[in-house]
């Protein structure tokens, strides 16, 4: 659980992942000779990152559907030697949130992913965090949920705070940047990247937010989305915050 971390600490993901993972498969290269990989390679070579990657089932790729089950196992032993990279599912797809599913629903979606995710990194049940699309959150699924070794879901980074928990949960969410609720706890996403790089945050303000919220929380918690990651300014950003969390001795978690 989370308060088993030593704080303060960092956790770091990316959303909306499958193209990346579907381009190194049709090209049958290396994974880290893809541009995405590369780029998660390097961030943790030099800043000892843990990344987690949340992952779409199925996404309309150049006119064509397709879904992990077209992922190639080729670079299994990568993931099984790396086990910094951790993978976890996030939904169907962009347009089929799980809010808008029924519980039996989304836990047959999550049972596909997952399946997928072993046959092709031989790595089960990685993550321990988990954001839903569009920051769902299934507290109905808890007992499923610890089956596949999550503790904590994100909710959103927006003012809302969360969208289906009461108030005094939200006070408490918002106080402490946690909250326990139907046997599951609950994280807020502090921030985005994009968001940051899109309101021209300078560094010192970028810098001047983390600090705010190891002081309010002694942990931060940030996110982007795969297709950010082709946006040379939120790639100096992370690094950015990479870097000021390593020298501030932060953990990854």
């Amino acid at each position: 659980m989370l308060q088993d971390y030593k704080k303060p600490f960092y956790h770091f993901s990316i959303d909306d992942v499958i193209d990346s993972l579907i381009q190194v498969s049709d090209s049958s290269s290396d994974l880290f000779s893809n541009y995405f990989f590369q780029f998660l390679e390097m961030i943790h070579n030099k800043y000892d990152v843990k990344i987690d990657l949340y992952c779409f089932y199925q996404k309309n790729i150049q006119n064509k559907l397709r879904n992990l089950t077209e992922v190639s196992d080729q670079n299994k032993n990568i993931f099984i030697n790396n086990p910094w990279l951790r993978l976890g599912p996030h939904a169907l797809d962009y347009d089929s949130p799980p809010y808008a599913q029924s519980p039996d629903q989304q836990i047959d979606i999550f049972d596909s992913i997952y399946d997928e995710i072993e046959r092709f990194t031989g790595n089960p049940l990685t993550c321990e965090f988990l954001r839903l699309h569009f920051f769902t959150e299934s507290y109905e699924l808890s007992d499923y949920f610890r089956t596949k070794n999550i503790h904590s879901l994100f909710t959103t980074d927006k003012p809302d705070i969360a969208y289906r928990l009461d108030d005094d949960m939200k006070s408490i969410l918002d106080s402490n940047g946690h909250v326990e609720f139907n046997k599951i706890n609950f994280i807020r996403s502090h921030f985005r990247i994009e968001t940051l790089v899109n309101e021209n945050y300078s560094d010192s303000e970028i810098c001047k937010l983390i600090e705010n919220c190891l002081s309010k929380n002694s942990f931060v918690t940030f996110l982007t989305h795969e297709r950010e990651l082709v946006r040379p300014k939120v790639r100096t950003t992370i690094e950015l915050i990479l870097m000021y969390l390593k020298d501030n001795k932060v953990m990854s978690v």
